[in-house]
């Protein structure tokens, strides 16, 4: 009896498997601005979605039927200023919208779209200028959510 159990168990072991998918092309399809055409926000959304759908309980095979493609609409940085005599309040606000197309088997299953948001907030009692520069864990951080959603919405 415990023999026929031990060998169920294995029987039952094998069964289970992962889902596979494929992340398929990243293109950035910005039109206008600083990042219109730059490839290297297209590599850093790939990355991201990699890690995201591997967070998800997805395995990446390049051999899957299903395919994730993504194109990148918008990106940008909304900033308010407010300044009273010496104290200053700036809020920059991190856009990113994307569009991502579930493939299976080369033909497609679905598309959504999706906006990933991330806020810097800082005050300051003497007025600094940075220069109108991005901020690395901003940028990051709205790509994380922008994926994240991708991800959910697409229901794999």
């Amino acid at each position: 009896m415990k023999l026929l159990l031990f060998l169920l168990s294995f029987l039952f072991c094998y069964n289970v498997v992962g889902q596979e998918v494929k992340i398929g092309t990243v293109e950035n399809k910005i039109q206008l601005g600083d990042l219109a055409g730059n490839r290297d926000l297209a590599f850093g959304v790939q990355n991201v979605l990699e890690e995201v759908v591997q967070d998800a309980g997805y395995d990446l095979n390049p051999n899957s039927s299903l395919e994730i493609t993504v194109d990148i609409l918008f990106f940008d940085v909304k900033k308010n200023n407010l300044q009273l005599a010496v104290y200053s309040k700036n809020t920059d606000i991190y856009t990113i919208i994307a569009r991502a197309t579930l493939i299976k088997s080369g033909k497609k299953k679905k598309q959504v779209t999706a906006k990933g948001q991330a806020k810097s907030i800082s005050t300051a009692t003497l007025v600094v200028d940075e220069g109108g520069k991005f901020s690395q864990s901003n940028v990051s951080t709205s790509i994380k959510k922008l994926c994240e959603q991708l991800i959910t919405k697409l229901k794999i």
